[in-house]
C-alpha cells in the first residue's frame, strides 16, 4: 500500500468565475495564482486557481456552461441536500486567534454562519468521538458548504490521538 500525505486541492464547477474569485479572495483571503480562458486547455475552457499558502493552489474553479443545472436544486447548499457526493470542505486556521478573526471577518462581510461556532467533542457539540477542533460552517456563493477550523486532534503515532 502507498501513503497519501494530504488532500492537495479541490476543484469545483461554477457558472460565475468572477463571483467565486471575489468570495474566495475578499472573504476568505485566498490569492489568485492564475486565471485562464476563455478557450484555455482546461475543463470548461476557463478557470481560476486560488491558494492560501505557498502551494500553487488549494482550490480551483472551472467555468460550467451557463445552462448547467445547479448542484443543489432542492435546498441550495451541499449540507442540506444530503445526497451522495460533495458535503463540505474544511480549511485549517493556525490557532484560536486567527479562527476568531475569521469569524468576525465573515460576519462583517455579511456571510451567514450556518452552523457553529462550536467545539467538536463531548465538551462542545456532545459528539464523543469528536476531533476536539473549534469550527464554524457557512456556504460560498454556489452553495458549497465550508468549514473553518483550528485545534484539531492529531496523532503522534498510528492509532494514538493527542
Amino acid at each position: 500500500m502507498f501513503k497519501t500525505t494530504k488532500i492537495g486541492h479541490v476543484g469545483f464547477w461554477t457558472k460565475d468565475l468572477d463571483r467565486m474569485e471575489d468570495f474566495y479572495t475578499r472573504v476568505l483571503g485566498f490569492q489568485v495564482t492564475s486565471r485562464s480562458g476563455p478557450g484555455a486547455k482546461v475543463p470548461g475552457g476557463a478557470s481560476v486557481f486560488l491558494r492560501c499558502d505557498v502551494t500553487h493552489h488549494e482550490v480551483v474553479f472551472f467555468q460550467a456552461p451557463a445552462d448547467a443545472p445547479g448542484l443543489y436544486p432542492e435546498s441550495g447548499n451541499s449540507m442540506a441536500e444530503a445526497k451522495p457526493g460533495f458535503q463540505h470542505v474544511a480549511f485549517e486556521l493556525p490557532d484560536r486567534g486567527e479562527w476568531l478573526k475569521a469569524l468576525r471577518h465573515l460576519k462583517e462581510c455579511g456571510v451567514r454562519i450556518e452552523y457553529g461556532p462550536l467545539v467538536h467533542g463531548p465538551e462542545g457539540d456532545g459528539f464523543e468521538a469528536g476531533s476536539g477542533n473549534r469550527a464554524f460552517y457557512f456556504c460560498d456563493p454556489d452553495g458549497n458548504y465550508i468549514e473553518l477550523y483550528c485545534d484539531i486532534d492529531t496523532f503522534r503515532e498510528e492509532g494514538e490521538g493527542s
